[in-house]
C-alpha cells in the first residue's frame, strides 16, 4: 500500500511535444522565410497603376463596365 507516484518532467511525455512542436515549427518557417526574403529580394514586382472611379459617367481608366 505504499505506492509512491513520480511525476517525469514536462519534456519527458509525449503529448507535450505535440503540443509545442507546430508553433515552434511556424515560428522556425517563418524566420526561414524572412531570411530568404532578404537575401533575394524580387526587383521585379510591378504593381498596377490605381484606377480612378467612374465620376460622372467618365468610363476611360475605369474598371467599372459601362452601363448599357
Amino acid at each position: 500500500m505504499n505506492a509512491q507516484t513520480t511525476s517525469l518532467p514536462w519534456y519527458r511525455y509525449g503529448i507535450m511535444w505535440l503540443v509545442i512542436a507546430p508553433p515552434i515549427g511556424a515560428v522556425i518557417a517563418g524566420v526561414i522565410t524572412m531570411i530568404l526574403i532578404l537575401q533575394a529580394p524580387d526587383k521585379d514586382v510591378r504593381t498596377p497603376h490605381p484606377t480612378i472611379a467612374v465620376i460622372h459617367g467618365q468610363t476611360h481608366n475605369s474598371v467599372v463596365p459601362p452601363a448599357d
